[in-house]
């Protein structure tokens, strides 16, 4: 029955198009703290489409291994995480360390800068996202949305781009070649920092979010 029902829900996603990639990145950032993500990843990204290799002949399966490969029709599952992980989340990021209580803004920026640099250079975001998802939940929702939006924006500008590993810097030169609209996904990837920051900043001063560096003091023994 949980088959079927993945089954449906991926047969569902492809049906919806444009509409459908949104959707796709909103239930990856979404099942993500639960390791789920993974279920919905093997589908399309190892499982979606086939490609003959145009030199060596050979058939490749799944949205990555076409991309990799030069099908021009590759990507779409893939293009909305750079904005996302390079951009979004390093300026989550500044706005938390920005956000943090005078005095803990250097710790906070030990704590949330090198997770944000890691996001940006390789792609693996789940240190930054944990720093934030428990203590703010609210955060992590808009989080989620964003994802979405973001992955609706690039595709609907025609933009195609993908990666061997995860969106970040390493794979975004080293594939480079392979991508349609580069540029303007750098831009997009631009507009996204600023936009996290904007938000993650305002709503954790406006509903004051305990996020890193904004912790409740706790007494010593001597007060």
């Amino acid at each position: 029955l949980l088959w079927n029902g993945v089954a449906w829900l991926n047969e569902a996603i492809l049906g919806w198009g444009l509409f459908g990639t949104a959707v796709f990145a909103f239930l990856n950032r979404l099942l993500l703290p639960l390791g789920l993500h993974h279920v919905l990843n093997t589908f399309f990204w190892f499982g979606l489409g086939e490609y003959a290799n145009p030199v060596t002949g050979q058939v490749v399966v799944g949205d990555i291994p076409r991309f990799l490969n030069g099908d021009p029709t590759a990507g779409a599952y893939q293009v909305g995480f750079y904005p996302i992980m390079m951009g979004g989340l390093v300026g989550a990021a500044l706005a938390m360390v920005i956000a943090a209580r005078r005095g803990r803004r250097l710790r906070t920026l030990g704590l949330v800068g090198s997770a944000a640099v890691v996001s940006l250079i390789t792609g693996i975001t789940e240190p930054l996202e944990f720093a934030f998802l428990f203590v703010a939940p609210y955060l992590y929702g808009i989080h989620v949305l964003l994802t979405a939006i973001s992955s609706f924006v690039a595709n609907f500008m025609g933009l195609r781009h993908g990666f061997a590993f995860s969106a970040g810097l390493i794979d975004y030169f080293l594939n480079y070649n392979l991508a349609e609209g580069p540029i303007d996904l750098a831009i997009l990837t631009v507009i996204f920092f600023l936009v996290y920051f904007l938000i993650f900043f305002l709503v954790i001063e406006i509903f004051n979010l305990r996020t890193p560096g904004r912790e409740e003091r706790q007494r010593s023994r001597l007060d």
